[in-house]
């Protein structure tokens, strides 16, 4: 009998290995099909088109300093006049959202910048992992439990309901401080609240490449998942060009696929911008395939 309970214990568990095995090669290979077909729409689209030319910036852009290069033709940079303004975009915000119902209900007499600059140092704390996952079971786990382990409840519901609520100026808030958080060292910061280059990379990539990141943002509506897509390959791009890319990210596979999404996508008032960038960085890669 024993022996019988034994022999059920071990099929019962070589089934469940398979079934994890076979979600695993269906993850990879769509991945790989992914990368083809968008390594042969980017041809296609080079030889009809030609390579994309860098946009002259307008006075009426608002493009930080930052992750320029090939993507954008960017103005000197001015810290006397930039630093106050994107400080003062981001408290404006701040203050803005404490004056909200919503905010109030959650927990009354909440200071919003407070809990920002709570919720960063618990995030550079505590790092996910962008790579590996194929290797170390664990790192995968890891992961898919991060955000939940790394932020609480409450961290949790205060992020849902400003999504949910400031859903209109979602895009542009993004924007905003996705400026403000990669400053670096070109602007003040004596509360070292902004995260460092690599805390932003490390998020890029498990939001672009593990199955945990991927998984959130399956979850997250349809413009955000796109906007927060599309701020990891700039951070990814950038990682690249500085020859930071420490994990060995390869974000080719994601950019035909996103620039599709955003042509279809039809909100977003900031969408020649996105797919100047996009177009710029396929070319990038492209050239180095």
């Amino acid at each position: 009998m024993k022996k019988k309970d034994k022999g059920r214990l071990w099929l019962w568990i070589s089934m469940v290995l398979i079934a994890i095995l076979a979600v695993l090669t269906g993850y990879f290979w769509g991945l790989e099909q992914s990368r083809e077909e968008s390594e042969r729409t980017a041809i296609e689209r080079t030889k009809k088109e030609g390579p994309a030319q860098p946009r002259q910036k307008t006075q009426e852009s608002k493009e930080g300093p930052l992750f320029s290069g090939e993507i954008t033709q960017a103005k000197p940079f001015d810290s006397k006049e930039y630093c106050p303004r994107i400080e003062a975009d981001v408290q404006d915000f701040f203050k803005y959202l404490n004056r909200q119902s919503y905010v109030h209900h959650l927990e009354e007499g909440s200071d919003t910048y407070g809990e920002f600059k709570r919720l960063l140092k618990k995030l550079s704390s505590t790092l996910p992992i962008p790579g590996g996952e194929g290797v170390d079971p664990t790192v995968m786990e890891k992961n898919i439990y991060h955000l939940f382990r790394t932020l609480s409840r409450s961290d949790i519901r205060l992020i849902k309901e400003v999504i949910s609520n400031e859903a209109d100026t979602l895009e542009l808030n993004l924007e905003m401080f996705y400026r403000y958080l990669t400053l670096e060292n070109q602007c003040p910061d004596p509360e070292g609240i902004r995260p460092s280059f690599d805390v932003l990379y490390h998020y890029a990539g498990f939001f672009l490449d593990t199955i945990g990141g991927r998984a959130y943002l399956s979850r997250r509506p349809m413009g955000l998942r796109i906007l927060l897509t599309y701020y990891s390959l700039l951070i990814i791009h950038e990682a690249d060009k500085r020859g930071k890319n420490t994990y060995g990210i390869d974000i080719f596979p994601y950019v035909g696929p996103l620039i599709a999404e955003i042509n279809l996508y039809p909100d977003f008032k900031l969408k020649k911008e996105y797919l100047q960038k996009l177009n710029q960085m396929e070319s990038y890669y492209l050239k180095k395939r």
